[in-house]
């Protein structure tokens, strides 16, 4: 199970780093990455600031499943936080049903296409990923 820990901890952190990235540096291609009305109306672009919160949570996802590999704390309630991130990732994956997630109903944009094939899909994978390292450890 150390293993599965230490992929979710390496993937959580490439996440944070590519919000903080964004936050530095600004999003290169945000049709990609930003949901959009149709094929040219973005729904929100978020700020720096918004983008560094997320880099921030994203990071402290990771730091619960690196705890799990080297035990730096040792809190029995940590167990249910993971099991809250699954949750997050698993409704996150469904979506909201409009912009995100497997039954989102706006699929005319390059973010729609994307979402559908790469970014619920990695969502789905690290909830039930996480619900399997808490429920089998």
């Amino acid at each position: 199970m150390d293993v599965l820990a230490i992929f979710l901890a390496i993937t959580l952190t490439f996440l944070a780093m590519l919000h903080f990235y964004w936050a530095i540096f600004g999003i290169k291609d945000p049709e990609r990455v930003v949901p959009a009305i149709g094929t040219d109306q973005r729904v929100k672009t978020p700020g720096k600031l918004a983008a560094t919160f997320v880099g921030l949570v994203l990071l402290g996802f990771a730091l619960v499943f690196l705890n799990k590999v080297i035990l730096y704390l040792n809190f029995p309630w940590l167990s249910n936080i993971s099991i809250g991130i699954a949750i997050i990732f698993l409704v996150r994956a469904l979506g909201d049903f409009k912009y995100v997630g497997f039954f989102k109903t706006s699929k005319n944009s390059k973010f729609s296409a994307l979402d559908t094939r790469y970014y619920s899909p990695l969502c789905l994978l690290m909830g039930i990923l996480i619900l399997v390292l808490e429920l089998f450890s």
